[in-house]
């Protein structure tokens, strides 16, 4: 344990201290106020399962339309075509995601967050198991430092 230079720090109860004539300001929680930075980030299984499928629309596309060989079957071309553009789509759908990750970092804001006691008067309601989510999150400062 480390003492300032004065000494050790002694703590001191708020009620004692203050005289019987001043209010004694009930110490601030912790969870009252918060900054909090927002953005509205997509999703990316989204965009790589769309990005798949389209390779696999493709895939079938090319095969039903191209010239029928008889070394290989129907079966074997269209899964080699899907192998091939389902990755295909899947990069695709990889770059559309990152575009509009990177976009939506430039629309961010930082908001205020109150603690109330009556839910009707919240503008935004968070149940009681996000809140323990976020509260660990917060004492553990495991925040997302890429949002801000």
């Amino acid at each position: 344990m480390t003492f300032s230079p004065d000494g050790p720090a002694e703590s001191v109860d708020p009620v004692e201290s203050a005289s019987p004539d001043q209010p004694v300001a009930p110490a601030p929680d912790v969870l009252d106020h918060r900054e909090l930075v927002v953005r509205q980030a997509p999703k990316a299984p989204p965009f790589l399962v769309g990005g798949a499928v389209l390779g696999v629309l493709a895939a079938l596309i090319v095969t039903s339309l191209g010239v029928d060989n008889p070394e290989f079957t129907f079966g074997s071309t269209f899964g080699y075509f899907v192998v091939l553009f389902g990755i295909l789509g899947t990069g695709v759908g990889a770059l559309i995601w990152l575009v509009l990750d990177r976009r939506s970092k430039r629309h961010t804001r930082t908001v205020t967050a109150e603690a109330v006691e009556d839910y009707g008067n919240a503008d935004y309601a968070v149940q009681e198991h996000e809140l323990q989510q976020w509260s660990d999150k917060w004492e553990n400062g495991d925040r997302d430092q890429d949002a801000r």
